[in-house]
């Protein structure tokens, strides 16, 4: 009976939560603009924009972006006047979702009477510059509007150095053109060579302007003083590098689950390097600054060791950490022994075992039956690989002979760092204006007597979720909600207890820190998206598997395509709980 009970909890609970907001809503959206050509005599040609837009393209539509939802100006259509307005449209489409502006073409330096400094800005088809603080000025309502923003400028603004390198790379490299045009005439001749004093950047004038820096980010080709260059078939070295790495070439570093832009921009610079020390010149440094912990792609396909098949194993989980329910009779309510999370050791999660009727579950009480989880059932998988270049997007090829390269060897699985790591990934994706405040009763518990007890208060309304990492660092899944509590609407404002009064956590062992993020969403996220065994009185939680899949798949659940609403928007925190002896 009891289990017919909570069967048709969960049928209720997943029903309400796929049909809640069923116009599932995508507010992602893009604006791409390349300049390979230029209205008036001077800027030299930059053949590689047409491939570089086709390379944004294929980035805007992994951060999970609809295609009718990007838009282009190229060329005669990308005047000053026409990029600022399409900005400002850009903002009055977005509500709390993502948004990609991109731009190729050439950079510039000009002398501005009024600060009576060189400026750098974008050098547009009309032969007008957007300065820094003008293109700052038309982000603004994006990014009020927009739960994050990301802007990749693939241009270079500093003449001295282009002066001092293009004469020897024109000789020895065809078809490499520095991305930058000076303006002639007046002062402006004084910005060709380099400063000691750095111009104010897009990235300070767009925060001065009261952007949030978790919720904006700016990737640069190059440091304020490098060229960045042009390549003829292939588009800029730095856009190259950045959708291949992006695309799939990088690594999962912290084996969180998902790949953050700096393993993206880590990845892309080693391809500038190669490509330099072929073509003997210095590379130029992409450079990233926000959130680099933001997570551009909308699903991350996990890395297994590479070349060889992997076939999911069932689930594993030790009898001492696993999620328990007490048998529910009338008078009593069910009463779970779960562990807490742990931060360097992760949490632990619940006693595991199944108790007797009207049993309460402590440390020392008998294991009657080990819980078991259902195994997911995936397909075999294999290591993904490395998306496949277009033809006309060849990199440049050292005049050197080269051997292969080995294959990488599998990377080390940590899951105490890995599970933390993928904690914090989700955390990093925040927006700071959703405000979670999480106080504890204890931030010491003891094993077997003290029980989890927390306060929770959003400043939003909202959908809360908790994911439980135990000190064991094997249990790891969700929390709230479960097969015994499904409400998991907040409203702004109101302080919630946790757990409620028909269901516990007791600290269960071993000692270590349990590591428990909360988060209120906007959106309420698709149960269905995550591995999950169907709960009943002996299994209520939604389990994610502690390996790489399984984080890639609970990240996925909660900030990639999880989300079930128009709003991206969330709160959260992350709280760690000793449990002592």
């Amino acid at each position: 009976m009891k289990r017919q009970f909570l069967k048709a909890l969960w049928v209720v609970l997943m029903s309400f939560t796929s049909t809640l907001h069923a116009e599932d809503g995508n507010q992602r959206s893009a604006l791409i603009i390349g300049l390979s050509e230029y209205g008036y005599p001077g800027p030299s040609p930059l053949q590689g924009v047409p491939r570089d837009m086709e390379s944004a393209t294929k980035m805007a539509v992994a951060m999970g972006i609809p295609k009718e939802r990007i838009r282009f100006i190229r060329n005669r259509d990308a005047t000053k006047r026409h990029i600022l307005q399409a900005l400002e449209q850009v903002a009055d489409e977005q509500r709390d979702g993502r948004a990609f502006v991109y731009y190729s073409g050439h950079g510039t330096r000009s002398y501005d009477p009024i600060t009576k400094n060189c400026v750098e800005g974008l050098l547009t088809y009309d032969g007008q510059t957007i300065t820094n603080s003008e293109f700052a000025s038309a982000l603004k309502n994006l990014t009020q509007t927009s739960d994050k923003v990301i802007v990749m400028l693939d241009a270079c603004f500093s003449r001295g150095v282009i002066q001092t390198t293009t004469r020897s790379i024109a000789s020895s490299i065809v078809g490499l053109t520095p991305k930058f045009s000076m303006k002639t005439g007046g002062e402006s001749a004084m910005c060709s060579t380099p400063v000691n004093t750095a111009t104010r950047g897009l990235f300070n004038e767009v925060t001065r302007l009261g952007a949030i820096q978790e919720n904006f980010v700016q990737i640069a080709a190059a440091r304020e003083n490098e060229a960045s260059y042009d390549q003829a078939e292939a588009g800029g070295l730095a856009t190259q590098g950045i959708r291949d790495c992006m695309l799939g070439a990088a690594k999962d570093l912290d084996r969180s689950g998902a790949v953050s832009l700096e393993e993206i921009q880590q990845c892309a610079q080693a391809k500038i390097d190669k490509v330099s020390r072929a073509a003997n010149i210095l590379p130029h440094h992409i450079t990233v600054k926000g959130n680099r912990n933001l997570i551009p792609v909308k699903v991350q396909k996990p890395t297994e060791a590479p070349t060889v098949a992997v076939v999911a194993e069932p689930v594993k989980v030790p009898s001492v950490t696993a999620p328990v329910a007490v048998a529910v009779t009338p008078e009593k309510p069910p009463v779970l022994n779960v562990e807490i999370p742990a931060p360097a050791k992760i949490p632990s999660s619940v006693a595991g075992a199944t108790p007797l009727p009207n049993q309460e579950i402590t440390a020392t009480s008998p294991v009657v039956n080990p819980v078991k989880v259902k195994p997911p059932q995936k397909p075999i998988q294999t290591a993904p690989t490395p998306p496949v270049p277009d033809a006309a997007a060849k990199p440049i090829e050292s005049p050197r002979p080269t051997t292969a390269e080995p294959s990488p060897l599998p990377l080390p699985e940590n899951k105490v760092l890995a599970s933390l790591a993928t904690l914090k990934d989700i955390e990093s994706q925040r927006n700071p204006k959703r405000v979670v405040d999480v106080k504890l009763a204890r931030s010491s518990l003891k094993i077997g007597k003290d029980a989890l007890d927390l306060k929770i208060k959003s400043n939003h309304d909202g959908y809360l979720y908790m994911v439980l990492l135990g000190s064991d660092a094997k249990s790891f899944y969700v929390l709230f909600p479960n097969g015994l509590d499904s409400e998991n609407r907040v409203q702004a404002g109101k302080t919630m207890t946790f757990p409620r009064p028909d269901w516990s956590i007791m600290a269960n062992g071993p000692e270590g820190r349990d590591q428990l993020l909360v988060m209120v969403s906007d959106s309420p996220r698709k149960l269905d998206q995550l591995v999950m065994a169907a709960p009943s009185a002996n299994e209520p939680f939604t389990y994610t598997l502690n390996d790489i899949s399984g984080r890639s798949a609970l990240i996925d659940f909660l900030v990639g395509s999880g989300v079930n609403g128009n709003s991206e928007s969330f709160g959260a925190k992350l709280v760690s709980i000793q449990e002592v002896k």
